[in-house]
């Protein structure tokens, strides 16, 4: 009976370790967009069965990360600036909303996460830990969004976090882009912590869309340096 117990639960934790450093691959482009592996190319490289490696690739195909071609394997999805766009504005509306509610409820143990995610972000800056800085990134958007209790807004964000943080990966290459970042949410932390609804929520989705000008523009200069290359 012990024996049973064990098999069930190792295979799940298989398969989140498998999503888990996918994920991370396709965030740092270590699985370059538009590449394609075979289900077994990947099994071996991480040492372990194929089934696991299947479980999570149709976990990250539902995120819309990946896609099977048949016969060949799974093909990484390429950046999409539309959809990604989309996403921003859905999180823009979302987290100004959970901004302004966080500052007119009042919640210390909240403002107290946030401030502690600030302090984690800054000890990454210092570090210069691009995927540490677009992990905690996401943790402290997070942390706004949960911060209200709401579980649709939730469930909302979850599937599209990867999206965002494989275009943030490539943004903050430069330091400087961490230090205005930084700088941003701790402009929404702060009126979050004086109780102005108003201006979290107008921080909250400014953040947003400095983030889409940004993204914009290195689009433009991957296309740039596309056609120069041709």
């Amino acid at each position: 009976m012990s024996h049973e117990i064990l098999a069930v639960k190792r295979a799940p934790s298989l398969r989140l370790q498998a999503v888990e450093q996918l994920r991370q691959a396709i965030i740092t482009s270590a699985l370059e967009p538009g590449s394609i592996h075979s289900e077994q190319a990947i099994a071996t490289r991480m040492s372990i069965s194929r089934t696991p490696v299947r479980e999570a690739l149709l976990q990250l195909e539902r995120e819309g990360l990946v896609e099977f071609i048949p016969q060949r394997g799974v093909r990484i999805r390429d950046l999409d600036p539309e959809h990604l766009t989309d996403v921003f504005a859905l999180r823009a509306a979302i987290e100004g909303y959970c901004a302004a509610m966080l500052a007119a409820k009042h919640k210390p143990e909240v403002l107290t996460r946030l401030e502690n995610e600030l302090k984690r972000q800054r000890a990454i800056i210092d570090g210069d830990d691009h995927l540490a800085w677009v992990l905690a990134n996401m943790d402290f958007h997070t942390a706004i969004v949960g911060g209200i209790g709401n579980q649709l807004f939730n469930e909302t964000l979850s599937p599209l976090a990867t999206h965002t943080m494989r275009i943030g990966y490539r943004m903050i290459a430069r330091r400087k882009r961490m230090e205005e970042s930084f700088d941003e949410h701790a402009g929404i932390v702060d009126a979050i912590r004086r109780g102005d609804a108003d201006k979290a929520r107008e921080r909250a989705t400014e953040h947003m869309y400095v983030t889409v000008v940004l993204m914009k523009q290195l689009f433009s200069d991957l296309d740039l340096k596309a056609e120069a290359a041709r």
